[in-house]
């Protein structure tokens, strides 16, 4: 394919000067002629393309091949039609801004006029002759569909890199006793400075022996309770380590530092933590610059630049900023790897990494899980301790592996490691262990151990840091259990949201789960949010901030917000369905009680999960059952009423909805085909023609009546605007009754929707009680006991 070859390799020296010489070609008179080249004597040379099969950056050509020194004339043919003719260059020419001359074309003339414009066509010759000797020859390297421009600036910026970088910036004195507990540990002063402004006084117990470890060049394994702090632990040895740097010479950063997150909402998280501490970092520099008069107002690039790669968003927008450059990339595997697969120079950047984070490890590294994790991983590795590969038998991949070849991985990396729980019997599915009727015995690898094959650690020891808690949860979490039916899930959370105002969330175990309980709460008037994974990134990225703006909001969500979420005074989590692995039942529960904070989970057991929930507690080294919470029953009917109310609601407007659906899907499609509809098939009449090709609605059961949706709209609406009361509490006469709630409503003590109701929080409910049944001892055991006693009584 010549044309392929020729537009891959020399479309930009046609734009500077085959276009101007096909002007001239049309005139009678040819000034100084050059070599023409046959076809076959062209030396084609092959491209450079991207290390990754099937993919490059010149249209997703597989193999892609250039020329030198050689340019195109057009020549007139028969009937008007044009012959493109290879011609040799007089020596390679470099393309500079501003001295390309743009030459119309010009129509062929006839008389006096001939002359003219073959002296106006010598001029532009030695014109563009005189640019060539005036200009030195540069080899350009061999990139696949970049023009020379780029090549150019390419070129420029390896020569910039080449140069010494700028002076290392001297750190600012800092006064330790200020930050007694910071003072052991060797950060740079601009990051204690803003520790200072933003309030971090004392480091956790996890940055106490994480970050010392590895600002002395160690690998760190870091395994603490959720809610401890490391993001810092693992983020603070790379800003110091940057800050530490000489200032960058050339515009484009140099990747150092990469961080791998699970989830989107993580990797965002992230970014913004560091960003809002480099933020301080920025401020308390420029005070200390105006303080000693060195203040300059030109604004340059950011001392530190964070970029961020997730899915959802914009790929474009995120290749441009990998394209401008930055030190620290926080991303989710699966984009980065699609961005890596169509840009070489991004995966020589990972392969040079510096300092390699991979948070939540236990999640990342799960079998058939995040498989592209394991390519990213493999860039990272050193070539003794390189794995066979997915992609390594393909004798096109092996073919195309020319830059990579090139860069080599450093042999200073490091590598952090950062999760809540590494143990692999965590990771067992509980429901079908119990299924199968117990672990098999054996001794299992550990998930350490299978990190530890997949990753290249330098460190012939890795410093491993095990601050998990006894029983998988912080100690400043208290759980409980409300045991009920299936059909009253539904009843018994919306008892525990009104009881129990605050901000929540529930974890469902499917989407269909949140579908179905979202219009529900949502007629019930409550602050509802969902989060999964098929909403668009944005509408996610919404929710959470609506969730967090909510002084009491409710968010409704999947395993997709179990992990790393850092989510400011959650009050509770409820497990409405239980989840099937006791690690995620601690990543879910760590969403609350953070940082030393009281937090507490609650968990909808039904009969059915009963079996799950007790393999559940024994993972987590349990022996008795959770204590259950208080239920005040003289809500419940009232409760029950209004859950009622709205279901047939939802129920009705979700058939109008699926009947509309179909109808309008009926006259798309006709419309695309170009028929014509039967009126009958529209109709919502049930006197339809058997015979039509089309399936005929059910009837409704005889003496049912179709449902007012408005009616139950108000219904609902009257019951929701009563107050609730308990028993023996007295609406007419609040000062009478066996409780009396006239001191509560004149001090405004009481609860505020449930009348006659506890104020306590949900925390302070178990706070004394402890479950004194043990696991798979039957309820009221200990009660038939006293019954046998008064029977012989």
């Amino acid at each position: 394919m010549p044309w392929i070859k020729h537009k891959s390799a020399a479309s930009s020296k046609l734009n500077s000067k085959g276009n101007s010489k096909s002007s001239h070609s049309s005139s009678s008179v040819k000034t100084q002629p050059r070599a023409r080249l046959a076809p076959n004597e062209l030396k084609w040379k092959t491209v450079n393309t991207s290390s990754f099969s099937g993919i490059d950056g010149g249209g997703g050509m597989m193999m892609l091949e250039e020329l030198d020194d050689v340019d195109i004339e057009w020549d007139e043919g028969e009937g008007g039609s044009r012959v493109a003719r290879f011609v040799a260059t007089e020596g390679n020419k470099k393309k500079g801004k501003g001295k390309e001359k743009a030459v119309e074309e010009v129509p062929e003339i006839n008389g006096d006029n001939e002359e003219d414009q073959e002296q106006e066509d010598v001029a532009v010759e030695e014109e563009e002759v005189t640019d060539e000797a005036n200009e030195e020859e540069e080899e350009f390297p061999d990139f696949a569909a970049l023009a020379q421009e780029d090549m150019n600036d390419e070129d420029d910026e390896d020569h910039e890199d080449d140069e010494d970088e700028g002076e290392v910036e001297e750190e600012p004195s800092f006064d330790d006793a200020l930050l007694p507990e910071w003072k052991d540990i060797t950060l740079h002063t601009l990051l204690k400075k803003a520790f200072l402004a933003a309030g971090y006084v004392k480091p956790t117990d996890i940055q106490k022996r994480a970050i010392p470890a590895g600002l002395s060049g160690r690998d760190v394994v870091g395994v603490a309770e959720t809610g401890s702090g490391k993001t810092l632990a693992y983020s603070l040895p790379i800003l110091s380590h940057l800050l530490r740097k000489p200032l960058p010479a050339s515009k484009k950063r140099k990747l150092s530092g990469l961080i791998l997150c699970p989830t989107r909402e993580l990797a965002l998280q992230v970014v913004d933590h560091l960003n809002a501490l480099l933020k301080h970092t920025v401020s308390t520099s420029e005070d200390d610059e105006e303080e000693e008069g060195t203040s300059t107002k030109t604004k340059g690039p950011p001392r530190i630049s964070i970029g961020s790669v997730v899915g959802g968003l914009s790929a474009q927008k995120q290749k441009r900023i990998l394209d401008r450059g930055c030190d620290i990339l926080v991303a989710t595997p699966g984009r980065l790897w699609d961005l890596i697969k169509a840009d070489d120079q991004l995966a020589s950047g990972i392969r040079t990494l510096r300092i390699l984070v991979i948070d939540e490890a236990d999640r990342m590294i799960e079998n058939g899980h995040f498989a592209e994790l394991e390519n990213i991983v493999r860039l990272t590795q050193r070539s003794e301790a390189a794995t066979q590969g997915p992609d390594d038998d393909d004798p096109v991949f092996a073919q195309m592996s020319t830059m990579l070849e090139d860069s080599t991985a450093r042999d200073d990396m490091q590598t952090f490691v950062f999760s809540a729980t590494l143990s692999k019997d965590l990771q067992q599915n509980l429901k079908r262990r119990h299924q199968a009727g117990g672990r098999k015995k054996g001794k299992r690898s550990s998930t350490l151990e299978d990190l530890v094959d997949k990753l290249d650690f330098r460190d012939p020891k890795p410093e491993v840091i095990d601050l998990s808690p006894e029983g998988g949860v912080v100690s400043t979490l208290r759980e409980s259990m409300i045991e009920c039916v299936v059909s009253d899930k539904d009843l018994y959370l919306y008892y525990f949201l009104l009881r129990y105002p605050g901000r929540s969330l529930v974890f469902v175990g499917s989407i269909d789960g949140i579908r179905r309980l979202i219009p529900l709460f949502t007629l019930l008037q409550l602050p509802i949010f969902p989060l999964h994974s098929q909403l668009q990134q944005k509408q996610r990225l919404k929710n959470l901030d609506r969730f967090k703006s909510t002084k009491n909001g409710i968010l409704i969500a999947t395993d997709v917000a179990a992990r790393g979420l850092d989510i400011p005074q959650v009050d509770h989590v409820i497990h409405f369905n239980l989840p099937r692995t006791a690690d995620a039942y601690i990543h879910r529960s760590g969403r609350t009680a953070r940082a030393k904070n009281e937090g507490f989970a609650l968990q909808l057991c039904s009969p059915e999960d009963k079996g799950m929930q007790r393999a559940l507690m024994r993972s987590l080294g349990r022996t008795h059952e959770l204590p259950e919470l208080p239920i005040e029953s003289g809500f419940l009917p009232s409760l029950r009423e209004r859950i009622r109310i709205a279901r047939e609601i939802e129920k009705a407007e979700h058939t109008q909805q699926k009947s509309t659906h179909d109808k309008n899907w009926l006259i798309e499609t006709a419309e695309l085909m170009d028929l014509d509809i039967d009126p009958d098939l529209l109709s919502d009449q049930d006197d339809q023609d058997p015979d039509l090709p089309y399936t005929k609605k059910q009837k409704t059961k005889k003496g049912a009546k179709r449902v007012d949706v408005r009616a139950l709209k108000d219904e609902l609406r009257a019951l929701l605007s009563e107050k609730l009361l308990a028993r023996g509490v007295s609406a007419r006469y609040p000062t009478s009754g066996s409780k009396i709630i006239v001191d509560d409503l004149l001090r405004e003590t009481g609860h505020a929707t449930l009348l006659g109701s506890g104020t306590k929080k949900a925390y302070d409910e178990v706070q004394s009680s402890k479950g004194k049944r043990k696991l798979g001892q039957k309820r009221g055991g200990a009660a038939g006991g006293l019954l046998n006693k008064k029977k012989k009584i």
